[in-house]
């Protein structure tokens, strides 16, 4: 294994920065462009279209980075399995946004901004493209930073070029879509650059059915959480309660994004260790890779939950700024959230145990399904309460796998001395951002911003000083301070 955990994780981190960054420039600009109905019907048909996009991917992009990442070294294997996975996904592509399409003409509530649903259209179907999996796989994180860099970049001019009016929002919706079809498109030209298609039959495609069904079933049980209050507060609450959701969920997931980029980049290579039968090498990432990635992911949620206020006011604007709850509802969600992608990722998804995986989503999922239709009974679909409910079933499901991946025989616990120091000192934070609103009283964007700059500055100091007094594992490897010793224990990354 030539590749380094350590550069993956860099160019994974860099990628997952960029990703805050490129949206930290538009999203500001266009929330304030942009009218507000404009804006928030915009919400609302993404939102529809997520519904959409998980029958279209079909699991395929999960399987495939899985499958491709034990098989890697075998071309012939890759090269079947790779050209099987795409014409099965264009298959589903196409059928699924052929369905779209029919539900846009046909339901009379889409007919004001018809053409906005039919443009968003183009996403559903040139997912089929969207081959990233095979990318990661082989771990070539480095062609996927240049690309995504080279799309977003173009995009971000585009914004500022023709989007100019708060009527724009047809022009906004266009860049948007040609952004993501041409990152897909770069995806795919280098995937199949380094891969040839293979002469398959159709027994091949309905073979990949049964497997496809499970990991999507697996994957997008995610449709029983969010993408489901999404569409609970699409159809029973204001646009403004799905507007404070979406956008709090948009900010919270790109501060998520880069800390996840240490956990992410270790699947593939805990996938090959287990299948490899490497268990003493599997058990070493897991353990270094998950507690780097709670130690950079406590502090972000907490200190996203603490300035959430000045957050929203800064990427949204003030006529938004009631959503400011919603987002540091989701900073609390999300850390939670950190023992699930660890547990389910890591450990059930990487060793082969999807079907457990499966059943606990559904499980929890059925239970915030109950929760939203509870609340909706009452009359109190809110965008907080829809946040606060999914919170517990994320509570629920951490319950249940910690249950399960027991009974299996792991020998690994989420809840250690170290994690808990990690989100000891987080909680730090909450008396020193106040203490800064105190001194530094709220008066328009540039008291926002010094306050928000000196509260960084201050939690950031904090954090790192805990670090480098306990001497902790995290610094070092983010330093690379790591001994000749540690190196060669870890050789085979």
């Amino acid at each position: 294994m030539s590749k380094s955990i350590k550069l993956n994780a860099f160019y994974k981190s860099v990628l997952s920065t960029l990703n805050i960054i490129f949206p930290l420039i538009t999203a500001p600009y266009v929330a304030r462009i942009l009218s507000v109905d404009g804006f928030t019907e915009y919400n609302k048909a993404i939102s529809i279209i997520s519904w959409f996009t998980p029958f279209a991917v079909f699991g395929v992009y999960t399987y495939g980075m899985r499958t491709v990442s034990q098989i890697k070294n075998d071309k012939k294997k890759v090269s079947a399995l790779f050209t099987k996975l795409f014409i099965f996904n264009i298959f589903t592509s196409v059928l699924v946004t052929a369905v779209y399409v029919i539900m846009v003409l046909l339901v009379p509530s889409f007919l004001k901004y018809r053409n906005i649903y039919l443009i968003l259209a183009s996403q559903i179907f040139f997912v089929c493209f969207a081959t990233d999996y095979v990318n990661e796989a082989f771990e070539s994180y480095g062609f996927i930073l240049i690309k995504t860099f080279l799309c977003r970049f173009l995009y971000v001019i585009s914004v500022f070029l023709f989007v100019r009016k708060n009527d724009d929002i047809f022009i906004y919706i266009l860049l948007v879509n040609i952004s993501l079809i041409l990152n897909n498109i770069l995806t795919f030209a280098y995937a199949k650059s380094k891969i040839r298609f293979s002469k398959i039959c159709f027994k091949d495609l309905t073979s990949l059915f049964k497997p496809l069904s499970v990991v999507f079933l697996l994957v997008n049980s995610s449709m029983l959480y969010t993408i489901f209050d999404r569409f609970m507060l699409v159809w029973f609450s204001d646009a403004l309660s799905l507007t404070y959701y979406n956008v709090s969920q948009t900010i919270i997931l790109a501060v998520v994004n880069v800390t996840t980029s240490v956990l992410l980049v270790s699947i593939p290579r805990l996938s090959f260790y287990w299948a490899d039968g490497k268990k003493n090498e599997y058990c070493f990432l897991l353990e270094k890779s998950s507690s780097s990635f709670l130690a950079l992911h406590t502090p972000c949620c907490i200190g996203m939950a603490a300035l959430s206020f000045e957050v929203f006011y800064i990427y949204a604007g003030q006529k938004y700024l009631s959503g400011a709850l919603s987002l540091c509802l989701f900073s609390v969600r999300y850390y939670f959230g950190a023992f699930d992608m660890i547990l389910a990722k890591q450990v059930l998804l990487a060793t082969g145990n999807e079907k457990i995986l499966t059943k606990i989503y559904y499980l929890a999922g059925i239970y915030n399904i109950l929760c939203k239709i509870v609340l909706v009974l009452l009359n109190k679909l809110t965008s907080e309460l829809c946040i606060i409910t999914t919170a517990s079933s994320d509570i629920l499901v951490v319950v249940l796998q910690i249950i399960f991946i027991r009974k299996l025989g792991f020998n690994f616990s989420i809840f250690s001395k170290k994690n808990f120091k990690y989100l000891a000192t987080s909680f730090l934070f909450i008396p020193i951002v106040l203490a800064v609103k105190h001194f530094i009283s709220f008066d328009g964007a540039v008291s926002i911003l010094i306050r928000s700059v000196v509260s960084v500055v201050l939690c950031g100091f904090l954090y790192l000083s805990m670090l480098i007094f306990t001497k902790d594992e995290f610094l070092k490897n983010l330093a690379f301070w790591k001994s000749k010793k540690q190196a060669s224990g870890a050789k085979n990354e």
